[in-house]
């Protein structure tokens, strides 16, 4: 199959998930806003996060049995459908309905692709390739919350959903015209669901939404310890499970694999630090410069579309030598440096300097992901692609949700106490304190740390 063929098929899923996501995350305020359901806000988000979540596993199983693309058509469609739902729902239960639906069909839209580009493309091209997939993904990140406040104020919220009924169906059309030997056979092996292990799944990533929301708004500490223990056991009893069922969803002997677990705890501490960093870095745009929200947002368009470039400058340095883990431990080291650097700096730049900033930043984070999907795949056995890379985005997902979380409980917590001895003492300056954001980005700076050591220390063969 022509390369120009693969990257579209894996692309267009790959670009339909990333508007998808980057839509709702600054859409959902108003859409529960003129539903007159402010106060659930985070269910239309959590609806589609926690049915992707437990997909998202699955998915991985079906693709490993029937190959990617036939289990990605089915992905598409259903998140069609729920799309379709969504633009007729005339209240906020028929909404979360419609996003839980969304969610069980977003959950392919990003690891078939992936594993679908594990089947087709030579190991040493398939760094340029995956690199081109992450960009895409950023890509629409950067473009798609614009696009967001323009269907809302043009047409209103239904229209963000009636886009994207045509983006999947002509998604799902090219992938059904592909050619043949796109198209996997079956494994021939009877397939057995585990339903306890996505039932265990499901009630963890549940309780660690919950956690993450609780320690975003500074909840209290017995509520937050309540949802800590529900995860802890929920996590307890899916491992068990995967151990005592014959055909699991995620076999524990492929996460045992020194690559594989390696991957996914680089690619864990990858979302941890992204997600804080974009959660936190427009907070402080509006605190230190008082910044509108719409200039935030194309500020912020900066350091997302530095991470698709990087992405792709990775993937031409990984084809050309042919090494791999060398790029992240580097460019993750070089996030660290510039943190800290940021850290000492940040009090005397202006807004576009600190964009600047930010953005180099992301271009260095660009040399994560599409690396470490290649690594997995080197380090994962053949009919186990579809379940290792559902495993790494499972990983990215859980980090994401504490990175906001405990970023959120750092920078409140230390918000909050300087604005009490504020109170406490009518003498003490009001004026902007940079010190929770300093605290928050050093811890930030450990985590990138970690992860380059992370990398440095896994050990994959040179490309040939």
């Amino acid at each position: 199959m022509r390369p120009i063929l693969v990257i579209s098929l894996a692309a267009l899923p790959t670009f339909l998930s990333g508007i998808e996501q980057s839509v709702m995350s600054t859409s959902a305020a108003t859409i529960a806003g003129q539903m007159g359901a402010e106060t659930t806000l985070a269910w239309i988000l959590a609806a589609f996060f926690i049915a992707a979540s437990v997909a998202t596993p699955v998915y991985g199983r079906l693709g490993d049995h029937f190959g990617p693309i036939r289990v990605l058509i089915c992905a598409i469609l259903i998140f069609a459908a729920g799309s379709l739902l969504a633009t007729q729902a005339q209240n906020f239960h028929i909404l979360v309905l419609a996003r839980f639906i969304q969610g069980i069909g977003g959950g392919g839209l990003i690891s078939l692709p992936q594993a679908f580009l594990s089947q087709t493309i030579p190991p040493r091209e398939r760094a340029a390739y995956q690199g081109y997939l992450v960009a895409v993904a950023f890509t629409a990140n950067t473009f798609g919350p614009a696009l967001g406040g323009f269907l809302i104020g043009g047409f209103g919220w239904q229209a963000i959903f009636w886009l994207e009924v045509p983006l999947a169906l002509i998604a799902a059309t090219f992938l059904i015209l592909a050619p043949k030997q796109a198209l996997r056979e079956s494994a021939g092996l009877k397939l057995r669901f585990d339903w306890m292990g996505a039932l265990s799944l499901m009630v963890a990533i549940s309780s660690l939404m919950m956690l993450t929301q609780t320690l975003t708004k500074a909840g209290p500490a017995h509520t937050a310890i309540l949802w800590a223990a529900v995860f802890t056991l929920s996590s307890i009893a899916f491992i068990a499970v995967e151990r005592r069922v014959s055909d699991p969803l995620l076999p524990l002997a492929l996460l045992r694999g020194p690559i594989v677990w390696k991957c996914g705890l680089i690619v864990f501490l990858y979302g941890f630090l992204f997600t804080g960093l974009s959660s936190y870095i427009p907070v402080l745009l509006n605190r230190q410069f008082e910044l509108s929200p719409e200039k935030i947002g194309v500020m912020m368009m900066l350091p997302l579309g530095a991470v698709g470039v990087g992405s792709i400058i990775t993937g031409q340095l990984v084809r050309k030598s042919g090494r791999t883990m060398i790029f992240p431990a580097f460019g993750l080291t070089t996030v660290a440096t510039i943190l800290l650097g940021f850290v000492l700096a940040m009090t005397h730049l202006s807004p576009w300097q600190t964009a600047i900033w930010v953005g180099l930043n992301g271009l260095f984070m660009g040399s994560t992901l599409g690396v470490v999907q290649v690594a997995l795949q080197l380090g994962s056995p053949a009919h186990m692609i579809g379940r290792a890379t559902a495993f790494i985005q499972l990983s990215r997902t859980i980090g994401a949700s504490l990175g906001a979380g405990v970023g959120g409980l750092i920078y409140f917590r230390l918000q909050h106490g300087l604005e009490a001895t504020a109170s406490a003492s009518p003498s003490a300056s009001s004026d902007f304190s940079a010190l929770p954001f300093i605290v928050l980005f050093c811890f930030f700076a450990a985590v990138a740390l970690t992860a380059a050591l992370i990398a440095s220390r896994c050990r994959v063969p040179r490309l040939s």
